[in-house]
């Protein structure tokens, strides 16, 4: 089997060609961690080339919904073939993942699910994602990484034109609060690429340096760091974003 793969701002299409069995389980779910680290949680599994799926591998495709509804996204197939229609109406399936007949029709319910986020409120500053990566050897090699970056995913606390708030965890990869503080030293330099909906649909890639560290429940932290460069552009437009905000909570009740 094979996997294309379709990036998009908010959401991704993967393509699969081919006949999806055992074997290639571990393919579509390293494809899918890989996004979600990535902060996209919202995918669209295109299946119209699929000629045979087996029992895992639609164990995988669940795997893989279950992954994006963790992290408040949405996994939907589109234009099954009907070898892969029939199979997933027979067990069941359908009533969990919902099936489009088109690959528009499948964008437009992921679009809509990602609106009513916004409406809802469920996506303001602090829930967006923020993809963390260390330029030097030593700290990779704390988190067990080679020579390619690990990238550590955390989550937005607040931010302006000068500096950025995020949490981290290292539970998942046993690292404790008191080694966080050690990875986030004081005067450490972090490259950082995040997105703040409300300001652009594109991604903030900027480097940052290590102000402090606090801890933030059992096993985390939270992170403040001071932009080292700024484009002019996004200088503004995280500066209208923090008076934005500001005035908006200030307007709110109890406030």
């Amino acid at each position: 089997m094979k996997i294309d793969k379709s990036l998009h701002d908010d959401y991704a299409v993967l393509t699969l060609k081919g006949e999806f069995d055992t074997f290639y389980c571990p393919a579509l779910m390293q494809e899918v961690e890989t996004l979600v680290e990535r902060g996209v949680n919202h995918l669209v599994l295109d299946m119209r080339l699929v000629k045979f799926i087996n029992s895992t591998a639609l164990g995988a495709v669940i795997k893989a919904h279950k992954r994006c509804r963790a992290e408040g996204g949405e996994l939907v197939v589109a234009q099954p073939s009907p070898f892969v229609r029939d199979v997933i109406r027979k067990v069941g399936i359908d009533k969990l993942i919902t099936m489009h007949d088109t690959e528009q029709e499948a964008v437009k319910a992921i679009i809509k699910h990602l609106n009513q986020q916004e409406l809802a409120g469920d996506a303001p500053v602090d829930s967006e994602k923020v993809m963390i990566t260390f330029a030097d050897e030593i700290r990779n090699k704390m988190l067990g990484g080679g020579k390619k970056p690990k990238t550590l995913l955390g989550t937005m606390a607040n931010v302006d034109s000068n500096k950025v708030q995020f949490l981290w965890s290292g539970q998942k990869a046993g690292i404790s609060a008191d080694q966080a503080k050690q990875l986030f030293f004081a005067g450490s330099e972090v490259q950082l690429k995040f997105q703040v909906k409300m300001i652009k649909k594109s991604f903030f890639e900027l480097v940052a340096i290590v102000d402090s560290v606090e801890p933030a429940g059992d096993s985390g932290v939270r992170i403040t760091a001071k932009f080292k460069k700024v484009s002019e552009g996004d200088r503004e437009a995280l500066s209208q974003f923090a008076a934005d905000m500001a005035f908006l909570k200030q307007q709110l009740p109890g406030s």
